[in-house]
């Protein structure tokens, strides 16, 4: 697709083109229509567009906290994304302001979700940008992500979870 490819290029003007110059680009819904499951520009570029075209799209107003219908809003996807630099893409994320205690799939945040994943290294990512180790889902299981280590036997994510500092309370 003209779009993934223009992305994968970091080609910002082919990129919006393959789009059909979409109002509001980059913060926009692209539709159903579009690839059938109502995408924004910014998760084009987080499955397939190089770290740098991520920033570029969120300096140009694209929003790492947006919410997802799907249940993957863009840091579970950057967890998710089928590529070797998928940290990379994290840490862009993260570092605009996307929030490790989003909640998306099964009302998981993102530390749930990367505990899920196995992935040591997005544990580790959200736990240093403050992710909640005490956050319980609610609904199914009612569980932590610290529970879910347990669960799953993965003793790595459960000691940089028991090691990692208590989040500060919430912003009243």
């Amino acid at each position: 697709m003209a779009a993934e490819t223009a992305a994968t290029r970091g080609d910002l003007s082919a990129f919006r083109a393959a789009l059909g110059e979409p109002e509001g680009f980059p913060d926009c819904l692209l539709g159903v229509g579009f690839l059938g499951c109502g995408d924004r520009p910014l998760d084009i570029a987080i499955r397939c567009g190089p770290p740098e075209f991520v920033a570029r799209l969120i300096a140009l107003g694209a929003d790492p906290r947006a919410s997802a219908e799907d249940g993957f809003p863009p840091i579970f996807q950057a967890i998710d994304a089928p590529r070797e630099d998928r940290h990379a893409v994290l840490a862009v994320l993260l570092e605009a302001g996307a929030d490790p205690g989003q909640r998306g799939l099964n009302d998981g945040t993102a530390l749930h979700h990367a505990v899920a994943r196995r992935d040591i290294v997005a544990v580790r990512m959200l736990l240093a940008h403050g992710a909640d180790t005490a956050a319980r889902t609610r609904i199914d299981d009612c569980s932590t992500p610290i529970e879910d280590a347990e669960a799953a036997g993965f003793a790595e994510a459960i000691a940089a979870m028991r090691a990692a500092p208590s989040p500060p309370p919430p912003r009243r």
